[in-house]
């Protein structure tokens, strides 16, 4: 029935976490009149499940934001360094025999691994064929250099929200989960403290308030340690 095994709240993992709280929510009305439990700590067990599944899915929902952008990020960059690609062939083509200006423009050597030399490599033909038109000399339609300004903004569009996904992420959600799971624990230890000021350890209907139960010695068992 229960999916933890041992009552060493700081140590659950989340799963054991949700199901301790679930079952909780359940049960505590019944048995807080004979357990005397206190109302403040009924109340909490009440809804604490929901608050819990509240933050997990908020978490939940900012990785699946992440996850999508990065998606998206690569369908970006893709087109960015495919037409990058196309416009160095052209250039390539056009300038093939004057290695100077295809190394001004950043296109006489291999296309990097990276991401980030990428984009410095798309950046620097973009510089550099602006600084030819302001001297005059159009080495590239304006079209083509305006369509790749275009697709690099929308990359860089892209890597930004993921930078700023990452950054609320760590700064903010992360602790208020964990701020949320420090807390129950402290009222799932109080509220064991009242279950055991009526029940033993060994009290099957621990589990109904999300405890373990720990297992009844054996007849046999105790009549030893009473010889001893």
């Amino acid at each position: 029935m229960a999916e933890y095994t041992d009552n060493y709240f700081t140590n659950d993992s989340y799963a054991v976490r949700t199901a301790r709280l679930e079952i909780l929510k359940n049960y505590i009305e019944y048995w807080a009149p004979s357990l005397n439990i206190p109302r403040t700590l009924v109340n909490w067990g009440l809804h604490a499940a929901e608050k819990w599944k509240n933050v997990l899915g908020n978490a939940k929902n900012k990785k699946l934001n992440s996850e999508n952008f990065y998606s998206e990020l690569r369908d970006a960059d893709e087109k960015t360094f495919k037409y990058y690609l196309r416009c160095k062939r052209l250039l390539l083509s056009t300038f093939l025999e004057d290695k100077k200006k295809n190394l001004f423009l950043g296109i006489g050597e291999k296309f990097p691994r990276n991401r980030s030399d990428k984009i410095k490599v798309v950046e620097k033909l973009l510089k550099s064929s602006q600084r030819f038109l302001d001297q005059g000399e159009e080495i590239i339609p304006g079209e083509f250099i305006e369509k790749l300004k275009n697709l690099l903004a929308e990359s860089a569009k892209i890597f930004q929200k993921i930078k700023q996904l990452k950054s609320e992420k760590s700064e903010l959600n992360n602790s208020i989960q964990m701020e949320l799971y420090r807390e129950d624990s402290r009222k799932l230890r109080s509220l064991y403290s009242w279950a055991l000021m009526i029940w033993e350890q060994d009290e099957p209907y621990l589990v109904q308030l999300g405890f373990a139960v720990k297992p009844r010695k054996r007849k046999h068992e105790t009549e030893e340690e009473h010889e001893e």
